[in-house]
């Protein structure tokens, strides 16, 4: 019987760091990785549209600056409270812990005090940016997912989903900890069923950014601000309901409900509100080339024509030292 258990569901797997003389971590290789693939699609989406590298290089150095500093400062005021009040010096210590939808709200003042800075459309510009951040932020799901980032609540073995969590063995971290000690009934060959919440959320973000990134480059344009607007209507309630899956030790409730939980709320309400404004006045974007790959096809064409005008100058300068 239980042998059965343990192969109807998923393996554990877990990757740490990587020796290379200095230790690397696999979970900040996995999201570097997001970030160089999230700006290349963010850089070709703007460049389709005509954004200047100006514009592009600083919207994404604003919007990756304030993410980083309002996941740390958002996830040390939600999650981390009672720490804070013995150890103020965690609001500088950036290395210790980040929060998602602090990413997310750090990110949109970033974004919206560059655009209003530069007065950019602000449609636009929110769609440029999520075209970016929702494959990055996916990505970085994967390293939730190998280093078990994020354990939920165990799992019954008997149920119809058990085959979506996986086998961690006691004492592999806190959370696997907590529950052997709160219910040692459910340790099998001493391996205990949980949710991989990262992995569950990855899974369901595949089909949201197939989504979003067809109807962001397919020839036949969307209103400005769509992308954003079904991004901020598909991942809240996903968000929300795994939310209940983890424990209230590290994840905390505020009346009855986690940080992340009343952060969906506002995620939701704000989109539902966008595809309002965009039902009743909203128009595509300008593009400056019949599809994206043309427009990329021209950009490499004033490339190297700028780069021979460049050696061809160079060759008819005459030599100073005769």
């Amino acid at each position: 019987m239980s042998v059965a258990a343990l192969s109807a569901s998923l393996p554990y797997f877990h990757m740490g760091s990587l020796d290379l003389g200095i230790p690397i971590q696999s979970f900040g290789m996995i999201v570097a990785a997001g970030v160089l693939i999230g700006a290349a699609l963010l850089r070709r989406y703007a460049e389709w549209h005509g954004v200047s590298d100006e514009h592009i290089r600083g919207i994404t150095g604003w919007i990756t600056v304030a993410g980083f500093i309002g996941a740390h400062v958002f996830d040390v005021v939600a999650y981390q409270w009672n720490d804070l009040m013995e150890n103020p010096l965690l609001f500088v210590e950036i290395w210790k812990g980040i929060s998602s939808y602090g990413g997310f709200i750090g990110g949109a003042i970033g974004f919206a005090i560059y655009v209003w800075w530069k007065r950019l459309p602000v449609r636009l510009m929110a769609d440029i940016c999520i075209v970016g951040l929702l494959p990055a932020f996916s990505i970085g799901r994967i390293g939730c997912t190998v280093v078990s980032d994020h354990i939920g609540a165990f799992v019954d073995r008997t149920a119809w989903y058990a085959g979506l969590a996986m086998n961690y063995p006691i004492g592999s971290a806190q959370p696997i900890i907590d529950i052997q000690k709160a219910h040692p009934e459910v340790v099998v060959d001493k391996h205990i069923l949980a949710w991989n919440l990262g992995l569950v959320e990855f899974l369901y973000l595949v089909p949201v950014n197939a989504l979003v990134l067809y109807l962001a480059f397919r020839k036949k344009r969307v209103n400005a601000g769509v992308l954003i607007a079904i991004t901020g209507l598909l991942y809240p309630p996903v968000r929300f309901g795994l939310d209940f899956l983890r424990p209230e030790d590290t994840d905390p409730r505020y009346l009855g409900l986690t940080f992340a939980q009343w952060s969906s709320f506002l995620v939701f309400g704000a989109a539902a509100y966008m595809v309002a404004l965009l039902i009743r006045n909203g128009t595509p974007a300008e593009v400056v080339g019949a599809t994206s790959g043309e427009v990329q096809k021209k950009l490499k064409q004033l490339s190297l024509k700028d780069d021979v005008e460049t050696t061809s100058a160079k060759s008819a300068k005459p030599d100073d030292k005769k």
